[in-house]
């Protein structure tokens, strides 16, 4: 019993400030070591987000270079092409002006290179996944450039036999007013469809695919066809073309007719009882088409 005493009364007791100065010294390195993982890991969230942005970046450069169908110097080429014809057509159209003559010529030209330009940008812009070469419409058909040629040929011929009966301002104004009220509801309608508008009519029903009946889809179901129909009215009335006029107003009227009817049943397939309810309160607006 009494050498259990001396022992334990020989142990050394350690003075309360050296407990202080470790658990100071603990807390310091536990500090130092939160501080460091700390660092690191801003270290690696920054790396990720760099990476990410990166990663983000390059997809991004992937998705505008592969929707211009791999032939960016064909898309330069058109627009500079439209571009020249462009300058030169309002060039022509002021000074003819000027002068007094039939101005209204090139003033056409001019509305179909802006048309043509329109149909690709708007389709870049708002509707990537879609655009091609061919989204400047200039493979819109042999019958296509047949009207427009003859249109060209006849004001020409009228002009030069007929001056006294193109002199006119009333026919060039309204052709004028219903020239930028088609070109701008059909562009205004390829924006407000964006990713939904087609240049072509699509027989299947994408998963991305919706029925837009906002904007100017509110008051017409084919906005886009409405535009072109009054443009092209529209041109052939700003060059007092008697014969193309009519001619235009038959053949367009015929062509819409069949395309509306035609892709209203693919739309009707695709949209349901939603397209018909559709269709029931909301007209074309071109005459005499449901």
């Amino acid at each position: 019993m009494t050498s259990t005493i001396s022992s334990t009364s020989q142990e050394k007791t350690v003075p309360a400030g050296d407990y202080s100065s470790h658990f100071s010294a603990n807390i310091s390195n536990i500090a130092a070591e939160i501080s460091a993982n700390n660092y690191q890991r801003e270290n690696f969230l920054r790396q990720r987000l760099h990476d990410k942005q990166q990663q983000q970046k390059m997809q991004a450069e992937r998705y505008i270079y592969n929707y211009v169908n791999h032939q960016p110097d064909q898309v330069a080429l058109h627009s500079a092409i439209l571009g020249i014809v462009l300058a030169l057509s309002l060039a022509a159209m002021a000074r003819l002006w000027k002068a007094g003559s039939y101005f209204q010529l090139p003033g056409y030209i001019a509305s179909l290179t802006a048309f043509h330009f329109l149909e690709y940008w708007i389709t870049a812009r708002y509707n990537p996944t879609k655009v091609t070469i061919d989204s400047f419409l200039f493979r819109n058909g042999t019958s296509y450039f047949i009207a427009h040629a003859s249109a060209i040929v006849e004001a020409s011929i009228e002009w030069t036999f007929f001056g006294d009966l193109k002199k006119h301002i009333i026919l060039p104004a309204i052709g004028f007013a219903l020239m930028v009220f088609g070109q701008t509801l059909r562009s205004v309608a390829m924006i407000h469809a964006s990713s939904n508008f087609s240049h072509i009519i699509v027989h299947q029903k994408a998963d991305s695919h919706q029925l837009v009946t906002t904007g100017v889809y509110s008051f017409t179901r084919h906005p886009s066809y409405l535009g072109y129909f009054w443009w092209a009215i529209g041109t052939q009335l700003f060059l007092m073309n008697p014969v193309a006029t009519v001619g235009f107003t038959i053949i367009l009227w015929r062509f819409f007719n069949n395309r509306i009817r035609y892709e209203e049943k693919f739309l009707t397939e695709f949209f349901g009882d939603k397209y018909i309810d559709y269709k029931k309160t909301t007209g074309t607006l071109i005459p005499f088409i449901k």
